[in-house]
């Protein structure tokens, strides 16, 4: 009974010690299912496979506390009853009461002590993370639920794949995927204040190829950030390549600057320059791509000088772009 007490313990610790920021909003009882509804539409990532483990953890918690935990306590009572003047008898089980006491209590605590932890070592300025909290990255629903694919070019990044489309909407109806990037009316104020026209046609495609390109602007910086990639923002438009796309009122309202943010100065073969003078700058321009306003005005700055496909579909990968541009951009 010694070695049942001690791994159900065990096993209540090592659950609640991996437990991550879902758990923290656990439903239990959880009874499924463990894998996510619709995660067949791309390929899983790191966020999907934590949502899998974290629904694995709940289901472990819920046979837990809701028939394990039970069992031992009454089990424990029984031994009571039974061993009235067998001091061995109810020293043994007191000891299995403590156990699964202590044990549903650490593993409900985890959460908390897994924050404190990731309080102190997470660094939420570091680049491309700025203004996120610890748990954002890698909980469910948000970053990293699919693997990024290559995008439309060699450095135009894919995330998920676009929202369902059925067919072409009205010329002047504005289409909302969600918030931010993913609305129409959004892009096309957005591009406005960057001094930019863009038609309705133009906003809705856009706001469905935000969906492919950073999840809504869930993922600032593109996958192969780093390794010759500077695309960054919820359209994925390069800070060197396209730099001056990035020097407009949105942006500079952006970051609070006063002139031309100067994008691809700080980089050089679409990777971050290691001086001081280039490091500011990289990260003046990363925040600013992650503006909605700034990134929907790069956006329609690039396509003054290039198609929707030459800039979000030349890749043989990018399907889910091309589906958008066919369905709402009339072209």
């Amino acid at each position: 009974m010694r070695f049942r007490a001690s791994l159900f313990v065990l096993m209540l610790v090592a659950s609640g010690a991996f437990a991550l920021p879902h758990l923290a909003q656990a439903a239990i009882p959880f009874f499924g299912p463990i894998i996510p509804n619709g995660s067949n539409t791309c390929a899983a990532g790191w966020g999907m496979l934590i949502t899998v483990i974290n629904n694995i953890i709940e289901l472990l918690l819920t046979l837990a506390i809701v028939f394990v935990a039970p069992l031992m306590i009454a089990w424990s009572g029984f031994l009571f009853v039974v061993n009235p003047v067998n001091a061995g008898g109810k020293e043994q089980a007191k000891k299995i009461l403590t156990n699964t006491i202590v044990g549903i209590v650490i593993a409900l605590a985890a959460w908390l002590i897994v924050d404190a932890v990731m309080a102190v070592l997470y660094n939420k300025n570091a680049p491309g993370f700025a203004g996120t909290t610890w748990w954002s990255i890698i909980s469910s629903g948000g970053v990293g639920d699919c693997i990024n694919l290559a995008g439309s070019n060699p450095t135009l990044g894919q995330g998920p794949g676009a929202p369902s489309i059925t067919g072409s909407t009205a010329s002047g109806s504005y289409l909302s995927f969600g918030s931010g990037p993913c609305s129409a009316s959004i892009v096309q104020q957005g591009a406005q204040l960057g001094g930019y026209t863009l038609t309705v046609s133009q906003a809705n495609t856009l706001a469905c190829i935000a969906h492919p390109e950073s999840s809504c602007g869930a993922v600032n910086l593109n996958y192969n950030w780093g390794k010759g990639s500077s695309a960054a923002g919820a359209f994925q438009v390069t800070l060197q390549g396209n730099g001056s796309c990035y020097d407009n009122p949105a942006c500079e309202q952006a970051v609070g600057a006063s002139g031309p943010l100067n994008c691809a100065s700080g980089f050089s073969g679409g990777n971050p320059k290691s001086d001081p003078t280039s490091q500011a700058i990289v990260q003046t321009c990363i925040k600013a791509a992650a503006n909605t306003s700034c990134s929907a005005a790069a956006a329609a700055c690039l396509l003054q000088t290039q198609t929707f496909t030459q800039a979000w579909a030349a890749d043989p990968n990018s399907s889910a772009q091309k589906q958008c541009i066919a369905t709402y951009s009339g072209s």
